[in-house]
């Protein structure tokens, strides 16, 4: 039954991340003459904020002053223990947001602990990734 509740916790919080990601690009475009890349960079930068945010919240309690917010904090522990509060921001709004911020965040802890893989992750992942979207993209466009 966990693993059911589990999968619907992360499946409310992707559908609000997905929803928030296109309400933001749909304002970028409507609103303002912000190229398309922009607006996908503005979301990956609000969402890695919003990533490190949930997971300080939820697990770096330690590590913030949280007396302004320590009611909702202790509420989300009592209730569930973070673990619910990180399969909904975390893993759902975040992700469904914006891959990139895990992405960010697993890089922010390669940073503090294994500092010489942090070059090897960024450089491959996204050398790796584009190259890869664009053999999609080839394939893709042969097989149409």
């Amino acid at each position: 039954m966990m693993l059911i509740a589990s999968m619907l916790v992360v499946m409310l919080g992707g559908a609000i991340g997905a929803l928030g990601r296109f309400g933001c690009q749909e304002a970028a475009r409507r609103w303002t003459s912000m190229p398309g890349w922009m607006a996908i960079l503005l979301v990956n930068i609000a969402g890695s904020f919003l990533i490190g945010l949930s997971f300080g919240l939820l697990q770096g309690l330690e590590f913030l002053d949280l007396t302004k917010y320590q009611t909702l904090v202790q509420h989300l522990r009592d209730a569930q223990g973070p673990r619910m509060g990180m399969l909904l921001f975390v893993t759902g709004v975040c992700g469904g947001y914006t891959t990139f911020s895990t992405f960010s965040l697993d890089n922010l802890f390669l940073f503090y602990k294994r500092p010489l893989h942090l070059g090897f992750n960024v450089i491959f992942s996204v050398t790796m990734a584009t190259l890869a979207a664009w053999g999609g993209l080839v394939l893709g466009g042969g097989l149409a």
